[in-house]
């Protein structure tokens, strides 16, 4: 059993982690922000390349990517290994700019075989672009990480 992470080291220790994840690095996704069951997480969008889509804004995969990701996080925050059940996302606006998009990722509700989370999307400006829901299925624990820190 690995020892349990103060509220202090769990920040650093998820970052650690998304920083190692191969997926989060093709993404340009990085873990910015951790408190227990929220995050907020950034994507180095590339509309007019890696993140773009024919109209030459921003892919609705890459925000859900995003999205997913950090409906991910929010189960890390609180010691909860997940994978995702099910999802909603509602597109609200879009962008072409070559800026951080941001995600904002909170615990609406923690049972013991389920989370439900919402996160929402904006552009660099401030600009909501979509926001989200999402069920998580949890597979396991992360000893290191207390429930409530």
């Amino acid at each position: 059993m690995e020892p349990v992470l103060t509220a202090k080291e769990i920040p650093n220790w998820m970052v650690k982690k998304f920083e190692e994840n191969s997926f989060m690095k093709l993404a340009d996704v990085k873990l910015e922000k951790v408190e227990c069951g929220y995050c907020e997480l950034s994507m180095d969008a590339d509309p007019e390349h890696k993140h773009g889509n024919r109209y030459g804004v921003i892919h609705g995969g890459a925000l859900f990517t995003l999205a997913d990701t950090a409906m991910g996080a929010v189960g890390y925050s609180i010691g909860c290994k997940v994978v995702t059940l099910s999802s909603s996302i509602n597109f609200i606006s879009n962008s072409s700019a070559k800026e951080k998009v941001w995600a904002r990722a909170s615990l609406i509700h923690a049972g013991r075989s389920t989370l439900v989370t919402r996160v929402m999307i904006y552009d660099h400006t401030g600009k909501e672009m979509a926001d989200v829901t999402g069920t998580m299925f949890v597979v396991g624990h992360f000893d290191e990480i207390p429930k409530k820190w």
